[in-house]
């Protein structure tokens, strides 16, 4: 099966670092569960929490957050982050 078309919890811990690292994320030295992702107009921080996947978009000082289940796959997940605020 296509990674990008299985859900996040059946994906390899490495599988998921490097998706986010060639999205352009960057992993937080002292918390690892912990990626930023900058681009132009926002920016996202994604964290691998114990239940969900939170996402946290930034942008002209406003935040929006959403969480998103392991169940998901991984590229609705993408598509969701990279859609931006």
């Amino acid at each position: 099966m296509n990674p990008s078309k299985k859900p996040i919890n059946q994906n390899s811990l490495q599988s998921l670092e490097l998706w986010l690292t060639d999205l352009g994320a960057v992993k937080n030295v002292n918390n690892p569960s912990k990626w930023y992702l900058q681009l132009s107009n926002w920016n996202a921080t994604i964290v691998f929490e114990q239940e969900d996947l939170s996402v946290t978009w930034g942008s002209g000082g406003k935040e929006t957050k959403r969480l998103f289940s392991y169940c998901i796959n991984r590229e609705d997940v993408e598509n969701a982050i990279l859609q931006g605020p």
